[in-house]
C-alpha cells in the first residue's frame, strides 16, 4: 500500500490561505470555500461510488480533479491524500484505493476545521 495522508505533517499551507485573504478578504475566501466544499463534497460522492463500481480510471480521475482544486485552495493534507487514491486507481489496487476514501474523509474534516478557524479568526 502506498504512504497515505496520515504521514504528512501539514493540513493546510496557510500562506494560500493568506493570499487569499489578502487578494478576496474574508467575505471573498468564505465564497470561494464555501464552493470549493460544495464541488468537493460531489466529487468525493462520486469518487466513492466508482470505486464501489470499481471504475478505477474514472475514479483516477475524479481523485486527480479533487487533489488540484485542494491545492489550488491550499488544502496540503487532501491534496495529498487524493494524490495516493489517484496513484492506488493507475496501479490498479482498488482494495488500496477504498482503504484510503477513508484516509480522505478524515483530512476533509480536519482541513475544513483548520480553513475554518483560520478565516474566521481573520
Amino acid at each position: 500500500m502506498r504512504i497515505l495522508a496520515t504521514d504528512t505533517d501539514h493540513i493546510v499551507d496557510f500562506s494560500q490561505i493568506d493570499a487569499l485573504l489578502n487578494a478576496a478578504g474574508r467575505d471573498g475566501v468564505l465564497d470561494i470555500l464555501q464552493a470549493f466544499w460544495r464541488s468537493t463534497d460531489e466529487l468525493a460522492a462520486q469518487l466513492a461510488r466508482q470505486l464501489e463500481e470499481g471504475d478505477l480510471n474514472e475514479a483516477a480521475r475524479t481523485a486527480h480533479a479533487i487533489k488540484g482544486s485542494a491545492a489550488n485552495v491550499g488544502a496540503s493534507s487532501l491534496a495529498f491524500s487524493a494524490r495516493a487514491i489517484e496513484a492506488c486507481c493507475r496501479d490498479g489496487d482498488a482494495v488500496a484505493a477504498l482503504a484510503a476514501i477513508e484516509i480522505m474523509r478524515g483530512a476533509y474534516a480536519n482541513t475544513r476545521a483548520t480553513m475554518s478557524a483560520r478565516v474566521e479568526a481573520a
